[in-house]
């Protein structure tokens, strides 16, 4: 449903509405705007880049739909009047949503979509980074076992054992983890 660099927009008025698209089409948003969060849910689906909130909306203030949003894996930013700036931050605790305090001017807007955006990048790598941690953190489990299976039915030792995983994976050019995982398969039955 959405591009890659999608922006969802709930606002009400059409002068916020148009700045906040202004500064969203310079950092190559995709645009799709929403006046209405009675369906907020099935929007999220896949979840745009960015949510947008200008509070409040008609039919709730917009607390809720930030949270929702962020639950879903989106950026997020609420404007709220910069009278309760601080209660709302309060209330959404250390969740990843950025509170910015109304009235909203155009170098505001910018800002905070390029502080967004970073934050976002940098998100995007230290997850990339877990992934990868996992992905060896799990190779390294099954080689393990592969290991503790070839020590009990061929009576070698941890090294020997080690050597022949490798010396497989080297011979027929796969990862160590694939020939762990034919080894389990061929002792484990």
């Amino acid at each position: 449903m959405y591009s890659k660099n999608s922006i969802l927009i709930f606002s009400q008025k059409s002068d916020v509405l148009d700045k906040i698209c202004l500064s969203a089409g310079e950092y190559g948003f995709e645009k799709v705007t929403v006046s209405d969060s009675s369906n907020a849910a099935a929007l999220f689906t896949p979840p745009p880049s960015l949510v947008f909130i200008n509070a409040p909306l008609e039919n709730e203030f917009g607390l809720d739909l930030a949270v929702t949003a962020s639950g879903y894996g989106c950026e997020v930013i609420i404007a709220v009047p910069q009278k309760i700036c601080e209660d709302v931050s309060a209330k959404i605790g250390s969740r990843s949503i950025f509170v910015l305090p109304k009235p909203l001017n155009n170098a505001l807007i910018k800002q905070v979509f390029r502080f967004v955006m970073l934050s976002k990048a940098s998100s995007d790598v230290l997850k990339t980074e877990k992934e990868q941690l996992e992905t060896k953190l799990r190779d390294m489990r099954l080689v393990d076992r592969a290991k503790c299976t070839l020590m009990q039915y061929l009576r070698i030792s941890e090294a020997e054992a080690h050597r022949q995983i490798q010396k497989r994976a080297m011979d027929m050019r796969l990862s160590q983890a694939e020939v762990a995982q034919d080894i389990l398969k061929t002792y484990e039955m």
